[in-house]
């Protein structure tokens, strides 16, 4: 595992949630086997590598942070994996394992490395349940190759999980998913904001620079900001 401190590319996150009113919703324990951590649309982890850092192999809860657009809306803002009980003192920005120190250094104070979504859908899995996973999509499109992944499995565990909650559509805003049912491996599965788009990841430390939190920032504000200034 490469050196913390190469990737201390470090971000203001705590000033950007703790600004917002955002409902806090424990939506399930993810199994990391190996605690190497993948964050992914879950229809396109193929090619997504883990994170540099790893973590102890161990089960840890998911939390997700809804926004009030207004009384029937309500977006993700954040997803997080809670490592440690202990507040975040600063966040660093997560790097898969393929990210050299080059490109680290050749980005622009705006920019960062994150991770596509195109369905408007994020999940946490650990590297071993990712196997799982592309193993169950392929089983199922090599039967049928007209198959939709989401419509075939996860359409109504994602109802049944979520859709009663008054914080998420009738169709699901979030699910527990467990590609192999004899096994305890899960990916955590979410809807990403306000859809498709392109999301950071950072890494909570402490006072001391231990992990405590992994956290996915949806952009929320970004969002809005743009579609003001184009109403303006």
């Amino acid at each position: 595992m490469k050196n913390i401190k190469d990737y201390e590319i470090q971000f203001e996150l705590n000033d950007e949630m703790n600004d917002q009113e955002l409902i806090e919703i424990h939506i399930g324990d993810v199994n990391l086997p190996t605690g190497k951590i993948i964050v992914a649309d879950p229809f396109f982890t193929v090619e997504q590598r883990p994170f540099a850092h790893t973590v102890e192999p161990d089960k840890y809860p998911v939390f997700i942070y809804v926004s009030e657009i207004d009384a029937l809306h309500h977006r993700i803002a954040y997803a997080k994996i809670k490592f440690r009980p202990e507040t975040a003192a600063k966040w660093i920005l997560a790097l898969t394992d393929d990210i050299t120190a080059k490109e680290i250094k050749e980005l622009n104070e705006d920019e960062f490395y994150g991770f596509p979504v195109e369905s408007g859908l994020a999940c946490f899995l650990d590297e071993e349940t990712n196997k799982e996973l592309i193993a169950k999509i392929d089983e199922l499109q090599e039967k049928d190759p007209e198959a939709n992944y989401y419509d075939a499995v996860l359409a109504d565990e994602f109802s049944e999980y979520s859709g009663k909650n008054k914080f998420s559509r009738a169709l699901g805003d979030w699910n527990d998913h467990r590609p192999n049912k004899d096994s305890d491996n899960n990916a955590i599965m979410f809807s990403s904001g306000w859809g498709d788009g392109y999301y950071p990841a950072y890494w909570g430390l402490n006072e001391n620079g231990d992990i405590v939190e992994l956290v996915i920032d949806f952009l929320i504000n970004e969002f809005e900001d743009e579609e003001e200034e184009q109403d303006l």
